[in-house]
């Protein structure tokens, strides 16, 4: 691996749902958007909020705090979301609010508590610390099974 590529690896984008901070690795950032005129699709699972045009190009969105979280949390609007890559396609992910870029070597990156167990000990690489506070490390490849990931990706 080039000096560069793993410099790469170890940046990550920081963003908030709740008073939670979460981070991913920039690999898979296409970009952050402002979430504006979601299409609802009807029946579909309740962490996919629906369709959005970017550009000319068709974004399946899911708001990430019902799926990690199962609700939404709190009330605060749908403003922000990052495009990212998965399997060759693009999916929006709607989180409360982006951050900033933060380089963490991965020495400063601790594995998850023996706490985080099920479904979320698939999606959680590491705890990491910046500022006093704690950030969560998410893969956000195993965000989604890959049974979700075809459905919401059509």
């Amino acid at each position: 691996m080039a000096k560069d590529d793993n410099h790469l690896s170890e940046q990550y984008i920081t963003f908030t749902i709740g008073e939670e901070d979460y981070a991913i690795s920039i690999i898979n950032v296409e970009e952050i958007v402002k979430v504006t005129n979601l299409i609802k699709v009807p029946k579909s699972q309740t962490y996919f909020v629906g369709l959005m045009d970017i550009r000319g190009k068709v974004v399946n969105m899911i708001d990430l705090s019902k799926k990690i979280m199962n609700k939404k949390v709190g009330d605060s609007p749908m403003n922000r979301a990052i495009i990212v890559k998965i399997d060759g396609k693009s999916l929006g992910v709607i989180v409360d609010k982006v951050s900033h870029v933060v380089h963490f070597a991965p020495s400063q990156i601790d594995p998850p508590p023996p706490s985080v167990r099920g479904m979320s000990s698939r999606y959680i690489l590491g705890v990491a610390k910046k500022e006093n506070r704690f950030i969560i490390i998410m893969d956000i490849e195993k965000i989604l099974s890959s049974e979700e990931l075809a459905e919401v990706t059509k």
